[in-house]
């Protein structure tokens, strides 16, 4: 799919610049409003050098473990990270709790987790049927509509799923409740792409009741997805379901990533589907366009399997994919057939969006979609502009809270790095350096989008069945992606697997003794350098335990991957 550049059609010229004027409005009245103070402390709390392994190894060490034994010991080992911005009695009582936690972990941890629970409170709400109803009515307060997601991450067994999907049809029954957001992963569970067809059919059986009953309640329903894995397999269930006759006039959405480089060929095929469901006689789609928030776990996963990492390697091309597809969704012959949901916290590309969208005559097929509890005064600023957003809106029981951890992870990285504009948000009408920052990134990104080098289609470009199948063909980078760096060579990445899954190069940190790499042997040596001996012949390692042999052996020799197959291309289907 790498020929599937379509040249953007030519905006105005002053169409960027439109974007940034309106973009600073929003930034000035956001700042009238009143912030809310759990988002001002946590915003604080992630500034501080301390704040994100802080607060991630609180919410990963201390609120997921069943054991209460094993949190207290995080607990303790958190404790002294606890960050400046926390009011004193704040950060007295957790560094208190660390150090009594051990010793009394069953009154310590319950109360350490309340309080963890009650800084990121504003970004979940309870989903227990009597709290919910009221927490909906107040989010809708302000004008705002919402759309549903029932925390939980990849099922491992059919209990769990069918649980998942009956809670989500819970919420689908609901009369207060009209949008919600479904994931594959989340009710099905083995899902091997080595028996796609199979896996789609299993998969369209389990949800084609669910979309009956959105068709009779009234409730929109749209289907998400996290893993690139799963693109391929999430595009055909919902391609599929919507075929039936009797949802015919039921309009449904789903996500795509831009930061995959797959997205807009994605976008193309799914707009030519509806294209044909609308020609006859069907609902149009919607498309809901993210920039993706699992890069962590496709770089994990990517390292594991010597693959080439799915997702644009740098942030620039991700904004750029993103404005490359509002402008292939804008055209009016494509919002014929499939409205677009803008999501996402970055005023620029929203503003960038919305003034598309005027040029072209079609704000009505925009919706804009962005998160509860994040930056809240812009989420005002661009309602009271647009008439009303889409406020994406986490539900998770409290004894279920463990299901949210990485919804919660991925929120408080997005608010830590600099990279993402949520690191921003709160300085922008008051640091003027911050405005231009993520102005001079905005313009980068309008700029890039129009370069016919921004790659498009798939990175991988694996194919098991060709004549030459072998190393070679599982690891050749795709020819509009380039290599896994600038100057690297197809042979897979010896250090890769350690550094980014095993750690192994933090198992020895004292370092009292230098290692001696000889070809592809390890050497553990004495303090004064020479080899170290068994039986009058050097010690010989298969694996790396120094920072400084790590680092010279690029990874650990014993560790050494070799592609495997990536089962989500269609050729190795």
């Amino acid at each position: 799919m790498s020929d599937s550049f379509v040249a953007p059609q030519a905006p105005s010229s002053d169409l960027a610049e439109r974007a940034i004027a309106l973009a600073e409005r929003w930034v000035a009245e956001s700042a009238e409003v009143s912030v809310d103070p759990a988002a001002e402390r946590l915003a604080g709390v992630l500034k501080d050098p301390n704040g994100l392994p802080f607060t991630l190894g609180f919410v990963d060490g201390v609120m997921r473990p069943e054991s209460l034994t094993a949190a207290a010991s995080n607990l303790q080992r958190v404790a002294p990270l606890a960050p400046g911005f926390l009011p004193w009695y704040l950060r007295a009582a957790v560094r208190t709790g660390g150090a009594v936690a051990p010793y009394l972990p069953s009154p310590v941890v319950p109360i350490a987790r309340r309080v963890l629970r009650e800084m990121v409170g504003h970004l979940i709400v309870d989903a227990r049927p009597d709290k919910l109803g009221p927490a909906l009515q107040q989010l809708r307060e302000s004008g705002a509509r919402l759309n549903l997601n029932l925390l939980g991450e990849a099922v491992l067994g059919e209990g769990e799923a069918l649980r998942r999907l009956e809670g989500i049809h819970e919420l689908v029954r609901r009369d207060d409740v009209d949008y919600v957001s479904v994931k594959v992963s989340a009710i099905a569970s083995h899902l091997s792409m080595w028996a796609f067809d199979e896996i789609v059919e299993r998969v369209v059986e389990r949800l084609r009741p669910l979309y009956l009953s959105a068709a009779e309640d009234g409730t929109f329903l749209n289907l998400d997805m996290e893993e690139y894995r799963d693109l391929d397999l999430t595009m055909a269930v919902f391609m599929r379901v919507l075929d039936d006759p009797r949802l015919k006039n039921l309009e449904a959405g789903i996500v795509l990533q831009a930061y995959l480089p797959d997205a807009l060929p994605a976008l193309q095929k799914l707009t030519a589907w509806a294209g044909e469901r609308v020609d006859a006689g069907g609902a149009r789609i919607k498309v809901r366009l993210v920039k993706g928030a699992n890069l962590a776990m496709e770089h994990v996963d990517a390292v594991m399997h010597d693959w080439m990492p799915a997702p644009y390697p740098t942030k620039l091309d991700t904004d750029a994919n993103y404005v490359r597809c509002l402008d292939e969704a804008f055209r009016p012959e494509n919002t014929a057939a499939v409205r677009i949901g803008v999501a996402g916290h970055n005023l620029f590309h929203i503003a960038y969006a919305w003034e598309l969208a005027r040029e072209r005559g079609v704000r009505d097929d925009i919706e804009v979609e962005m998160l509860l509890g994040m930056a809240q005064g812009q989420v005002q600023a661009v309602a009271r502009e647009l008439g009303h957003v889409l406020l994406y809106v986490p539900v998770v029981r409290p004894d279920e809270f463990d299901v949210a951890i990485s919804y919660l992870v991925r929120r408080l990285e997005e608010n830590a790095s600099s990279e993402n504009f949520l690191s921003a948000a709160f300085d922008l009408a008051f640091d003027r350096s911050m405005f231009v920052r993520e102005r001079d990134r905005f313009t980068a990104s309008v700029d890039r989008a129009a370069d016919r080098a921004l790659p498009v289609g798939p990175r991988r470009t694996q194919d098991r069945t060709s004549s030459d199948a072998g190393v070679d063909a599982l690891t050749r980078p795709a020819a509009s992606g380039g290599a896994r760096g600038a100057d690297s060579d197809p042979t897979p990445d010896a250090g890769g697997l350690t550094a980014a899954v095993l750690g192994i190069a933090r198992g020895r940190d004292d370092g009292s003794a230098l290692d001696i790499f000889e070809g592809d042997e390890t050497q553990p040596a004495l303090p004064d350098g020479r080899p170290e001996l068994f039986g009058g012949e050097a010690f010989v390692e298969t694996a790396v335990f120094s920072s400084r042999e790590s680092s010279v052996a690029a990874g650990a020799p014993g560790f050494r991957n070799t592609a495997d197959t990536d089962p989500a291309l269609p050729a190795n289907r």
